[in-house]
């Protein structure tokens, strides 16, 4: 298996990871706060980080890129896990969950458009269909059992330009991971980025939300957020930016739109909503745009090897 078939595989868990805490995160939602589950799942994660970089990393040449790129390892710690993540989460407290789904699938435009100057990623045509595909397939998944009759009201409208705004900064976040693990380690990268980032999120936390929640969270709740901070967490992001290496950031993004696919199957598996032949449909959509995107790269990739 070449290294860029390992890379695939390790995006498909990212996006099954991802998508379960989606699930998940309503079990959990209804004990806990925005900002205290995501200090809450961002500590929980950095354990298992660190003791895993201590194992597969090289620590004294590690230490010195580290020292230097501490100001990528802060922007994207800043730009992903906090501020990404508290908008997302803050957004769709004044917006319903299939507009936050929709707006979350803008993420890959906003890496396209980014990577191109500050990347110097190619964006071609066949990209951009895969995209779109992709992005309109991930549409008909959250509007295929979506009701249009909610009126637009101007919390709602905040509450998508948060999410839109959010999928901004995810994009940056990757774009900061793509810079960095071209000379340091993904997970020491995943590791320190998300450490910068905890002071952030618990103080925003502390700030915004009521602490003494933590005193009364069922056993069960904890089982769920130690589940999603070390295996949807501190796995995931570290598989998420190995595959940086070898895939283009514009074209892991498309591929994260599998998340909306994952997210209706076990929606329907754990929560037992039902599922519309529009759903299938956008589901179909999705995987297209993705396969088209990860054959054009490889396509490319072996192009240019040499003879």
């Amino acid at each position: 298996m070449d290294q860029h078939t390992k890379s695939w595989l390790a995006i498909l868990f990212t996006t099954l990871a991802w998508g379960s805490s989606i699930v998940l995160a309503k079990f959990v939602y209804t004990e806990l706060t925005p900002m205290i589950f995501l200090a809450l799942r961002y500590t929980i994660a950095c354990p298992p980080l660190y003791f895993l970089a201590r194992l597969l990393v090289d620590a004294p040449s590690d230490q010195s890129v580290i020292r230097e790129n501490w100001k990528v390892l802060l922007a994207a710690g800043v730009t992903g896990p906090f501020i990404s993540q508290a908008l997302q989460y803050i957004g769709l407290g004044f917006t319903n969950a299939s507009d936050t789904v929709l707006l979350i699938n803008f993420a890959p435009l906003s890496s396209a458009i980014l990577a191109v100057p500050l990347l110097d990623e190619s964006l071609n045509r066949w990209k951009v269909l895969g995209m779109v595909l992709a992005i309109a397939g991930a549409s008909l998944i959250v509007f295929g059992g979506a009701s249009f009759e909610s009126t637009v009201l101007p919390n709602r409208v905040l509450g998508d330009i948060l999410v839109l705004v959010s999928t901004f900064f995810f994009a940056l976040n990757g774009i900061f991971g793509k810079l960095a693990v071209k000379n340091l380690h993904s997970i020491s990268f995943t590791f320190y980025s998300i450490l910068f980032s905890i002071p952030f999120l618990w103080l925003t936390a502390v700030v915004t939300e009521n602490i003494d929640i933590l005193f009364s969270v069922s056993s069960g709740n904890w089982l769920l957020m130690l589940w999603i901070g070390v295996v949807n967490t501190a796995v995931s992001f570290a598989l998420y930016y190995e595959a940086h290496r070898h895939i283009e950031a514009s074209t892991i993004q498309i591929g994260l739109n599998l998340v909306a696919v994952w997210g209706v199957i076990l929606s329907i598996a754990l929560l037992a909503e039902s599922v519309t032949l529009v759903t299938l449909i956008g589901g179909a959509l999705t995987v297209v745009g993705v396969i088209i995107a990860q054959t054009l790269t490889k396509r490319r990739a072996s192009t240019k090897q040499p003879q």
